[in-house]
């Protein structure tokens, strides 16, 4: 079934000015400025073994993307996600595993009987991921990121509460489908309508079905470009 996630932003600075604020750690975006014509594509889950294709089709469109990759792949293809950050883009953590955090507090809520104990061990287990996520990452690359996508887009406060404590801004997504089953040819026109000012675009280069998510990539790029977009890394779009 397709799943469509709601552009929300969540900007503490905006009543006061906006983004020209800046994010710091713990905000949470899901989609950028809407003032100008730029979209940011995004994919999730490598360095996976076809990462290197994405690549390549982003330099033949002189497009810089942002990477959000699992510690646990960046250990496995070291090398890979090195050509990620050399070819000029943008690194962020999606965490060490995937883990699903929702399921992680439930976990720890049967241990304790308490949602406020639970949420707190959850964060504590949270931040000692991030950080281990981070030190892989930054080794690998030799660069500090900033940015931190949570598995599955969870949103809570004690999840705000880790990425402060542990220096992340966190980053959802304005629109994503190609994880389900629905062939790219029928995706493809739901990911076009999406290309609005600020949009956040969601895609994996890290699993199995990866030609798919290539396929509606190369057809994003393409619309964007016609519709007069620039497409830019997470980071420039959000200003950090």
């Amino acid at each position: 079934m397709k799943r469509r996630v709601k552009a929300w932003l969540f900007i503490a600075a905006l009543s006061a000015g906006g983004v020209s604020a800046g994010p710091k750690p713990g905000d949470f975006y899901s989609q950028g400025p809407v003032a100008s014509k730029k979209i940011a594509l995004t994919f999730d889950d490598g360095p996976g073994p076809n990462t290197e294709k994405f690549l390549d089709l982003l330099d033949r469109y002189q497009v810089k993307a942002t990477f959000f990759v699992l510690g646990e792949q960046a250990r496995i293809r070291p090398g890979i996600l090195k050509k990620v950050s050399e070819r000029g883009h943008e690194v962020g953590s999606h965490t060490m595993t995937h883990m699903n955090y929702k399921k992680r507090y439930k976990y720890r809520l049967s241990q304790v009987g308490d949602k406020d104990k639970a949420s707190e061990l959850a964060k504590e287990d949270l931040v000692k991921d991030m950080r281990q996520t981070r030190e892989i990452i930054e080794k690998q690359i030799n660069r500090k990121i900033e940015i931190l996508r949570m598995p599955y887009g969870i949103d809570k406060p004690w999840i705000k509460a880790a990425a402060k404590e542990a220096g992340f801004v966190l980053v959802n997504w304005t629109y994503g489908t190609d994880w389900d089953s629905t062939p790219a040819e029928k995706q493809i026109p739901g990911y076009i309508k999406a290309i609005e000012p600020g949009a956040v675009i969601l895609l994996h280069d890290g699993w199995s079905k990866s030609q798919k998510s290539f396929e509606i990539t190369e057809a994003v790029i393409k619309a964007a470009k016609e519709k007069g977009y620039a497409i830019v890394p997470v980071g420039e779009l959000l200003g950090i």
